[in-house]
């Protein structure tokens, strides 16, 4: 069955590290620009708190909030924090830029093992510059360190299926359950589902595919019992409940936690969005593909049809959750793209069709930049509607106070027209190559620019920083308190305990606290102030899309 792969698992090791340099400099330079946002500053809490000797086992917020997640990332980010030096933005993300560059190499060496060291590149420069994937690989947040062992797995297992009827090397065993024990210990028991239910389906195509259930199912369950364990020990019912409303509570959806309920098309604009641009030559390399009856494209194949379909199945949805498709989607448009210079029609126009639509965006984008130089005071509001209202007010917040000089624009709108042209001429010469290299080279650029000096700048506006080392000085010993659930990164930057107000008992409780002091946010202290006219506001954050304020109770 293996017998038309036209490479035999052949490796270049230059078109092997290419690929995961790049994103090694790319993530790197990500993380510099900005500080920690909400739902990092959530992953970075607990790993203050075992800096300082908290529990190990139990990723904890708070005393009363336990992180809903296995300690693996959080391990990851005090080992890394400790050889740094201390917690801080860097040491948080650097977990996700190793695991996102490791993942890059990952899908080069599988891509070659399976194709060709050519397609293995390509493949890396894809998936390096996918732009959700792009972004995950410089923030502070689970995703890339699951996926990182998810490929890891899956390469383990297409090793296992490609020595067929020989004997498996006890070492791949191993490697593979490892790999499956330490994605449950990153994000719970999808990480054993996911691949075991790709390789059963795979399995069921090749029959003469040896699988050793055996590993891959007992090592993960004692690696996972070795946590709950110790878990159960130090947590006790509170644990064992969080444990069940993860597992159970979030397949059946259950109220009880925050599910991100959507429909069961959600993903389809989802992996189109992060993915992007090489999301829109997808749909015409997965209908090219499907006459292959290669193992290693069916392989890709099964492994992304079944992570799709089963996520989509799943009541909660996240487009972040589909980020471990990603190496087999890019493995899947290598080898579309390195298929451009035949004679197929079908390749043809399913390279011209997106090809042309990259083109019309660049186009478009110059027509933006130009007019954002003769325009004097555009209003975002009257043509971005499709855009949520963060979006536009960030628009229009970057155009009033960091607007780029004539001559920057117009050097970016005939940037935009050269790369345009040049795709013109590699799809006229029906060059694959030169098409993923171009492409990916303006992807690059672009996602220089978003995440360094656009992220800077967007991050002066939002940063809850500045806030909160002022709340952190005017508050000194006195008691703090926040208007219902508090901002993960307002607690990371305030780094003071903070009890938080829900029920109508507890607020009475703090009107009648003197010298107390109160986080809420603008929207809602006009409210708390006709209820409390005793109160005062004695600071207020001047940034962020959701400015807070500070009360003090006199």
């Amino acid at each position: 069955m293996f017998s038309r792969n036209p490479n035999d698992g052949r490796l270049n090791p230059y078109l092997l590290m290419g690929p995961a340099l790049l994103a090694l400099f790319l993530f790197s330079w990500s993380i510099f620009h900005s500080d920690l946002s909400k739902r990092e500053a959530r992953e970075g809490v607990p790993v203050v708190h075992m800096m300082r000797g908290g529990n190990l086992w139990i990723p904890q917020i708070s005393p009363e909030n336990l992180r809903t997640k296995p300690p693996l990332f959080y391990w990851s980010g005090l080992l890394s924090s400790k050889v740094l030096g201390g917690v801080d933005e860097t040491s948080l993300r650097m977990p996700s830029v190793l695991a996102g560059a490791g993942t890059v190499f990952l899908t080069t060496f599988l891509g070659m093992r399976q194709f060709s060291p050519v397609i293995g590149c390509l493949a890396g420069l894809i998936i390096a510059t996918c732009w959700r994937f792009a972004y995950l690989g410089s923030h502070a947040r689970i995703d890339m360190l699951f996926t990182f062992f998810i490929t890891l797995a899956f390469v383990a297992l297409w090793e296992i299926a490609r020595k067929e009827t020989q004997k498996v090397p006890r070492g791949l065993k191993w490697l593979a359950g490892i790999a499956i024990g330490l994605a449950v210990l990153t994000k719970g028991p999808l990480g054993w589902l996911f691949p075991l239910l790709a390789l059963f389906i795979f399995s069921r195509f090749s029959k003469a595919c040896r699988v050793p259930w055996g590993y891959l199912i007992s090592l993960p369950i004692a690696m996972a019992g070795l946590w709950l364990t110790f878990g159960l020990i130090d947590g006790g019912k509170d644990f064992s409940t969080m444990i069940y409303q993860e597992t159970v509570g979030r397949l059946s959806g259950s109220e009880a936690i925050q599910v991100h309920r959507k429909p069961f098309f959600y993903y389809i604009p989802q992996i189109l969005g992060g993915m992007a641009p090489w999301s829109l030559f997808l749909p015409f390399a997965l209908w090219s593909g499907f006459k292959d009856r290669d193992a290693p494209w069916k392989f890709c194949a099964i492994s992304v049809a079944t992570l799709f379909i089963f996520l989509s199945l799943l009541a909660g949805k996240r487009g972040d959750y589909l980020l471990p498709l990603y190496p087999m989607g890019a493995i899947i448009l290598a080898v579309f793209f390195s298929r451009f210079n035949t004679k197929n029609s079908e390749v043809r126009w399913g390279m011209s069709i997106p090809t042309w639509i990259i083109m019309i965006f660049m186009m478009l984008l110059a027509l933006v930049l130009i007019l954002a130089a003769l325009l004097p005071d555009p209003n975002f509001d009257s043509f971005s509607s499709f855009l949520n209202s963060r979006d536009r007010w960030m628009a229009q917040l970057l155009y009033d106070r960091h607007m780029p000089s004539g001559l920057l624009l117009a050097l970016g709108a005939w940037s935009m027209l050269i790369f345009s042209q040049y795709l013109r001429k590699a799809l006229h010469k029906s060059s694959g190559i030169k098409m993923t290299g171009l492409i990916a080279g303006w992807v690059f650029i672009l996602l220089l620019w978003v995440h360094g000096p656009a992220a800077r700048m967007v991050n002066e506006h939002t940063s809850f920083r500045p806030f909160a080392e002022k709340v952190r000085q005017i508050t000194g010993n006195r008691s703090l308190f926040n208007h219902g659930k508090a901002r993960e990164d307002l607690i990371y930057y305030l780094d003071l305990p903070v009890k938080e107000l829900y029920s109508e008992p507890a607020y009475q409780a703090f009107s009648e606290k003197t010298n107390a002091v109160l986080l809420i946010k603008k929207s809602h202290s006009q409210a708390w102030l006709e209820k409390f006219p005793e109160q005062k506001i004695i600071f207020e954050m001047d940034a962020a899309f959701e400015p807070y304020q500070l009360l003090e109770n006199p």
